[in-house]
Parts: C-alpha cells; sequence; structure tokens
C-alpha cells in the first residue's frame, strides 16, 4: 500500500470514527471489507487511538445509552454486547453504573406492558412465564424481571 492510500483510508476512518463512535472491533472489520491488509489496519487503528477517534470507555457509554433508549435492552444484554465487542470491563461498569435506575425500570414496565397486552393467554402461570422470559431475554435482571411481573400479577388480580 502506498502512502498515500494509506493516508486517503486513515481519513476514510478517522471521518468514520468521527460522525459516530466505533469500537477498534467495528473499525477493523470495516477495515477488512475495504480490503486492508491486517498490518495496516492494526497502524491506522493505533492512530486513531492516539489522536483520540477510538476511545472504548467514550463507546461503553454512548453503545448503552442508545440501546437502552432505542432497543429496550436490559444491562446484561448490553453487558454481553460490550463484552463480545472487547471492550474492558471497567469501562462496561462504568456505562452501565451511568444508567439511571429510574429510567430504567420505567423501560422495563413499559415493557412489560406491551407484552402483557399482546399475550393471547389468560391462564395466569403461562403469563408469567412467558412475560418473565420475554423480560430475561431482553436482558434484565432476573430478580428485577420477578418482581415487577409479580407485582403486575397481583395489580391485574385485583382488578378483575
Amino acid at each position: 500500500m502506498t502512502e498515500e492510500e494509506y493516508n486517503n483510508y486513515m481519513a476514510k476512518a478517522g471521518s468514520l470514527c468521527a460522525r459516530n463512535e466505533k469500537c477498534e472491533q467495528d473499525l477493523r472489520k470495516k477495515l477488512f471489507q475495504w480490503g486492508i491488509s491486517d498490518d495496516n489496519a492494526k497502524k491506522i487503528i493505533e492512530e486513531l487511538k492516539e489522536s483520540d477517534f477510538i476511545n472504548h470507555q467514550r463507546y461503553a457509554i454512548s453503545f448503552t445509552r442508545d440501546k437502552l433508549r432505542f432497543n429496550h435492552w436490559g444491562k446484561k444484554k448490553i453487558a454481553y454486547a460490550l463484552k463480545n465487542k472487547d471492550i474492558e470491563d471497567p469501562y462496561v461498569r462504568e456505562a452501565l453504573e451511568q444508567i439511571p435506575e429510574e429510567q430504567y425500570d420505567n423501560i422495563l414496565q413499559e415493557e412489560l406492558r406491551k407484552k402483557d397486552l399482546a399475550l393471547k393467554t389468560r391462564d395466569p402461570r403461562e403469563r408469567k412465564n412467558k412475560l418473565s422470559r420475554f423480560l430475561i431475554q431482553k436482558g434484565f435482571e432476573s430478580g428485577k424481571v420477578f418482581e415487577f411481573v409479580d407485582t403486575r400479577m397481583r395489580e391485574q388480580d385485583k382488578n378483575e
């Protein structure tokens, strides 16, 4: 690869990182799609890290905020996804700690309400199991899920 080609790819990668947060793994995939060799990809990534275009701490916070807000994922699913992207544990913990508890609970409550309305079954045990499985699959902690599902079931029993 010539120096000019390298500089062009460096600028292109920098532009990509400037538009939205990227982790090292995401950028490495993109560089390979562009046909860049492993050695050149490592150089580009190192340069971008040094110039703070790639910052795993910032990425973890942004990823967490977006997955919670738009996908309504729970903390466990977010943590798992970040670890799969090779984000360091301290950054994952920091990002998860920044989630406002009230917002998190409201999202869990809303997901529970929507799923409950969509269920066709009225059998209490089956509804409880389906609601719990759904929320745990979305990455919410099982203790919190069972607490919220039990509360909803009790409220509905009172209304009937």
